[in-house]
This record gives structure tokens, sequence and C-alpha cells, in this order.
């Protein structure tokens, strides 16, 4: 497995490079505003659009902008905003938090959910249930998460007078309450909703396991039935679980960026939003090359998780 993982590890820096030099390059092909414009803001001189050029070095040809952000990249220095030109580093910093507690929470309750209803419907297959939680599946996955967290705002004000903080990040650790009644409600519903797609191919999954032998066997044996399940069944219908939890770790990842539009949380997804709007090429080379990095990493362990859920995978 060591050897697998270092393996794999060995192509991080070769796929990262290719994200940086197309999402580099790109950007600046795309036709527009002038980055320097962009900088300046309106009503700029042509005198003052040169400077800012000379300054952040616009006139180079691109492959030498490439070199010089890569090489910096490297050396851990992420360069500057255009506008207000604060250290990306310190703004990711600042961000960072608020967006991973959103991820991690909505992907918590994405599994519980999905893991958790896909399981009893396929324990009460073809019953009330099992209708209540495919029907549920379905109804989920077929409406968008802006509408929904759109709802989470106008539906407890309307209903019950209650408006929802918006905005306004403290740690958990410093104000538990304010920190959960920002993230909770959102966490719940976005986990939610992701968790159709989970909650449908676990009871397919689960549908499949329970037929075989060794369940039956298990069972004819005496074994408790949620000794059965959770045991037997559940360990040998994992893998193709976890490829989807990994899968809906990516797109919660992005789907933070809905969340926290709609709830003025100052996160990377607002960042990433924001900074794509008014064309602060820094900042968005720089959070699509961390994407990439943190979906590759994802892969990764999915892929190594596989041998300790199945023990007949075999790494080479």
């Amino acid at each position: 497995m060591t050897r697998y993982a270092l393996r794999r590890l060995a192509w991080l820096p070769i796929i990262l490079f290719g994200v940086s030099a197309i999402v580099f390059f790109l950007l600046r092909g795309l036709p527009g505003q002038d980055p320097a414009a962009a900088i300046a803001g309106q009503g700029a001189t042509d005198e003052q659009l040169d400077r800012i050029r000379e300054d952040w070095g616009l006139n180079d040809p691109v492959w030498q902008q490439y070199g010089t952000w890569l090489g910096e990249l490297v050396r851990g220095d992420f360069g500057n905003e255009f506008r207000s030109e604060k250290p990306i580093k310190d703004e990711f910093a600042r961000r960072f938090p608020p967006s991973f507690q959103i991820i991690t929470m909505s992907l918590f309750f994405g599994a519980i959910f999905g893991v958790g209803f896909g399981i009893l419907s396929a324990m009460f297959r073809n019953g009330p249930l099992d209708y209540g939680v495919r029907f549920g599946a379905v109804g989920l996955s077929s409406i968008p998460e802006y509408f929904l967290l759109t709802l989470l705002i106008i539906i407890p004000l309307y209903l019950w007078n209650y408006s929802m903080p918006v905005g306004g990040y403290v740690p958990i650790y410093e104000d538990p309450v304010h920190n959960l009644k920002l993230f909770l409600p959102p966490a719940l519903l976005i986990g939610l909703a992701g968790s159709a797609g989970l909650m449908r191919l676990t009871r397919t999954t689960m549908l499949e396991v329970l037929r075989s032998d060794y369940v039956r066997t298990a069972s004819a044996k005496g074994l408790r039935r949620h000794t059965v399940i959770l045991s037997h069944a559940l360990r040998n219908a994992g893998t193709p679980i976890v490829t989807a939890l990994g899968t809906a770790f990516v797109a919660v990842f992005g789907g933070s960026i809905i969340v926290e539009r709609v709830l003025s949380i100052q996160g990377l997804g607002e960042w990433f939003f924001t900074a794509a709007f008014i064309r602060d090429l820094p900042v968005v080379q720089f959070l699509t090359v961390y994407t990439a990095f943190v979906v590759v990493m994802v892969n990764l362990v999915v892929d190594l998780s596989y041998g300790f859920i199945d023990p007949r995978v075999r790494y080479s």
C-alpha cells in the first residue's frame, strides 16, 4: 500500500502543473476586461494603466508571467490580490475555517442520511419506509440547492418571525450558539439534498449483498440482525459507498459557493466567485490549483480506504 500511495503522490506535481498551466493561459486568453483595468477600476487614465501593467508584470510575455508566478507558488508565495493587494496567503487563512466547517458538516449529515436511510430502505424492501425513502431521494435530487437555501431564509421569517443570522462568522470555540445558528441549518439542508444519490446507491448495493449466500449463512447461524447488517453486509457493500462519499465531498466542496453567497459568509467559495467576477487573476489561479490538490488527495484517500474496507483488495 505504501508503494502504491507513493506512486500516486508522484503524479501530484504533474497534475498540479498541468492544471496551473491550463488555468493560467486560459485566463490570459479570455476576451473582456483588461486585468489592469480591473485593478484600477473605472475612470483610470492610460498612464495609470501603463503603470499598473508595469508593476504587475502584465507587459511581459505570457510564458514569462507564468514562469514567475509558478516559481513564487512553489516557494509558498501565493501572490497578492489585485484590488486590495492583500497577501493571498493571509486571506486564505482567514476564509478557510468557515468553508471547512460548511463542507465537513454537510458531508457528515449527507453520510448519516444517505447511508442510514439507504440501509433502512434495503432492510424493509417494498415496505412503506422503502417507498418513502425512494420518493424522498427522487424529490431531493430534483430540487436545486440555491432554492432550498433561499427558502431557509424566507420560510422561518414568515412562519415564525425568526430571522436567521446572515454573515458575521464567529468560530465555534468562541460562540458555539451563534456559530451553530449560522451553519447548522444550511449544513443540514445541503447534507440532506446531497444524500439523495447516496441513499439510492446504498439501497441498491445493500440489496445485492443481502441476497448473498454468506449473509444468509450468517443469519442462519443465529447472529443478530444488526450484526449481520453492519459487520457483514455493510462492510462488503462499503467500497461503492465510500466512492460515492468521495464524489459527494467534491460536490459539496463546489456547492459551498452557493451557501456562502446566499448567507454572506466570507469563505473560499464566496472569495472565488467574487475574484472570478472582477477578474482577480491571482486569486482565481491559486484557488483553482488548491481545489485540484484537494480533489486529488480525496481520491487518493478513497482509493487507499478500499484496502481497509475489503480485505480482498490488493495494491501492487
